[in-house]
Order: structure tokens, then C-alpha cells, then sequence
């Protein structure tokens, strides 16, 4: 592979916009296929179609950025233009049913490569907040883990963008909750957490006849074992339309912001340990004031006998997931294996929430959206 890589991203909408800007950075070669990509007035060689693209270099990384919808089919054409193509897919790989299709097409050409990107499984900032919970509760058995990631998209929806009548509320965060709950939890402990259930009385689900869903809280206790020194409370919670969601799923003390912000985002997650509290807000994060902190910056805070502690950790999650998916299809290892369990378990809860749902009577318009409490 002389010179620069050469990736091309296809899909050029937000998620292709920021690989193509973090990969321009890296010092790769990028090339972009969109159906609105010719003519837009980019200096990148780009093309409508992946079957378009020049042949007068070859594609080391395709890096996949369509909406979800249209993943299998993409990474179709892309595997019948290069039987050996390195293919970086976004999260969600690809809709509730068409995991056995995804994988039999894999299968069907065993010298290419897929790695599905799931940033915050990349995430520096949980590694340290574990390290910080070692050194100042050695003693204490982790008894709860806490994650809630939260936007209101309803604007975006409006205007066509992130809207997702498949996985509804469980397709946008659901995957990267899961992602910061793994690098918590024993390895044995998340592989039962990801098969086990959802059990439907234990989760909450703000339906909507238009987006299947739009908030939602899950609740389960994992037992002791599988490397868990004593039960574990585990509580995701989700909202698509922001802080003050449906009564059905409305967003839990602990996931709600103290002072006020002018981004509608919160990540958070939180360890429960003994006497020790520890909270970690992934960017955005905000002073007290409103006044928000330098991008790709992240707060762990810890509360207990040791008093009040802060500490600000600089990473970029998307950078990191970038480069290590990268390697992993270019780099000499094992081919790596398609882990559709995250996939399986938002498939299941998503299933949920169409369980009594009303039908819609029009596709989804500024009128039909829930409105701001």
C-alpha cells in the first residue's frame, strides 16, 4: 500500500461530513460517494455511485456512512466492486432484520473485512473513571451503573434527518450507552446483560404513533457472578425530544442536568460504590455559568470521604474509533468477527415499544412531533 491511505467515505451527510474531516486530519487520502457529491464544489475525487468511482486508485478503507436503511445494500455494491474490501460501517450495521442477510453476505466473501464503528467503545474517559474507582474504593463492589444519553431531535427530525421508524428511540443512543456500559461491566456479565431479556415490566417506553418511540428508561439488576463481586442495578435512559419527555418514559433525577445549558445533549454515566459517587459527563460539558467547555473535553467528578474531586479529561471518542477501526482492517490480525449482540438487544426492546402502538395515520411532519413541555 504505497503513499497515504486512501478511504472513501460514502455518504456525505453529518456522519460522512465528520469522518471525511477527522480522516483529512489524520493525513489520508479521501475520496466521497454521494449522489449529490459531483458538482458540489469539493476538491475530493467524488462520485454518485460506489460503481462510478475512478478505478485509477484503489480504495484501501470504505467507510460507510448511508443511513442505516441503506447499509446492506451499500455494502453490497461496495463487496461486488472489491471482493477483498475493508468496509468501516456505521452504527446501527443495519436494521432490526437484516442481521442474518449482513452476516450471509460476509460469509459469502471471507477474504473482506468489516468493523463496525461504535465510538464510545473507544472512549478514554470510562477507562479512567474505573481506575479513579480502584485507587479510591478498593473496597466496595460496584452496586449500580448509571447511563443516560440524551438529545432533543425533534427539529432534525422534522426536517427529514435522523429519523429512524425501525429501532425508533433505541437507534440513536442506545448502541453508545451500551458501548460505555461494557467497558464497566466483566465481559461475562455484559454477554448475559446483552441476552437476557429486556424484561417488559422493567422498561419504560414513551411510544409515539409517528417514531415508534422517543424516550425510554430500562432498569434490570444483574445478579452476582459472572465475575460481579454482588448485584448490580443497571439503568439506561434515552430521550429523543428532550429533558421533559412523554409521562410514559420522563428522564430520572440522576439524568438531568443541575444548571441550565444551551445544548439540549447530555451523555452521562454514573458508578455507584460504597460511599463513593463518581459521575462522568461526556462532551458537552458546562460550567456552572452555561459556558461550555473546549470540544472533546469530558468531567469526571467523585463525591465520598475523600471530599469533592474533578478532573477534566481531553479525548476525542471518534477520533479513537477512526483510527482502531482502521487498523484492524488494514493491520495483520484475525479477520475481525460481526458482534451483531448490541443489535439484537435494541432489535428486542424496539420490538417493545411497537407492542400496542398506535398506528400512524401520515408520515412524521412538525405538527405530528411531540412538542416542548
Amino acid at each position: 500500500m504505497p503513499g497515504r491511505p486512501h478511504v472513501c467515505v460514502v455518504g456525505h451527510g453529518v456522519a460522512g461530513r465528520l469522518h471525511r474531516q477527522l480522516l483529512d486530519g489524520m493525513g489520508i487520502s479521501v475520496s466521497v460517494v454521494d449522489p449529490t457529491a459531483p458538482g458540489c464544489g469539493t476538491p475530493l475525487p467524488t462520485a454518485a455511485t460506489v460503481g462510478e468511482l475512478s478505478t485509477d486508485r484503489p480504495v484501501d478503507v470504505w467507510s460507510v456512512c448511508t443511513p442505516t436503511a441503506g447499509h446492506v445494500q451499500t455494502v453490497a455494491a461496495v463487496l461486488a466492486r472489491d471482493p477483498e474490501a475493508r468496509i468501516l460501517l456505521e452504527k446501527p450495521a443495519c436494521r432490526s432484520w437484516e442481521g442474518p442477510e449482513l452476516t450471509a453476505l460476509l460469509g459469502a466473501y471471507d477474504r473482506a473485512r468489516l468493523v463496525v464503528m461504535n465510538q464510545y467503545a473507544h472512549a478514554k474517559a470510562p477507562a479512567i473513571l474505573e481506575a479513579v474507582r480502584a485507587e479510591f474504593a478498593p473496597r466496595h463492589p460496584v452496586a449500580a451503573i448509571r447511563v443516560a444519553f440524551c438529545k432533543d431531535r425533534r427539529e432534525d427530525i422534522a426536517a427529514g434527518r435522523f429519523v429512524d421508524l425501525d429501532y425508533g428511540v433505541f437507534g440513536y443512543e442506545w448502541l453508545h450507552m451500551l458501548a460505555v456500559l461494557g467497558g464497566f461491566l466483566p465481559a461475562r456479565a455484559f454477554d448475559h446483560y446483552l441476552l437476557a431479556g429486556p424484561e417488559p415490566q422493567a422498561v419504560r417506553i414513551a411510544r409515539d404513533p409517528h417514531l415508534v418511540s422517543t424516550a425510554a428508561h430500562d432498569t434490570t439488576t444483574l445478579s452476582a457472578g459472572a465475575g460481579l463481586a454482588g448485584e448490580v442495578e443497571v439503568e439506561l435512559y434515552s430521550t429523543i425530544v428532550g429533558p421533559d419527555a412523554p409521562h410514559a418514559a420522563p428522564a430520572p433525577s440522576w439524568a438531568r442536568r443541575t444548571a441550565p445549558a444551551a445544548d439540549s445533549r447530555l451523555r452521562l454515566a454514573r458508578i455507584e460504590a460504597g460511599p463513593v459517587l463518581l459521575t462522568l459527563e461526556l462532551d458537552p460539558v458546562f460550567l456552572p455559568n452555561g459556558t461550555r467547555l473546549p470540544r472533546n473535553t469530558h468531567r469526571l467528578t467523585m463525591d465520598g470521604p475523600h471530599g469533592h474531586r474533578e478532573w477534566l479529561i481531553p479525548d476525542s471518542p471518534m477520533d479513537n474509533a477512526l483510527r482502531h477501526g482502521i487498523a484492524a482492517l488494514l493491520g495483520p490480525g484475525p479477520r475481525p468477527a460481526l458482534d451483531l449482540r448490541s443489535l439484537d438487544r435494541i432489535g428486542r426492546l424496539a420490538e417493545l415499544a411497537r407492542t400496542e402502538r398506535p398506528a400512524p395515520s401520515s408520515p412524521p411532519t412538525p405538527a405530528a412531533l411531540p412538542t416542548r413541555l
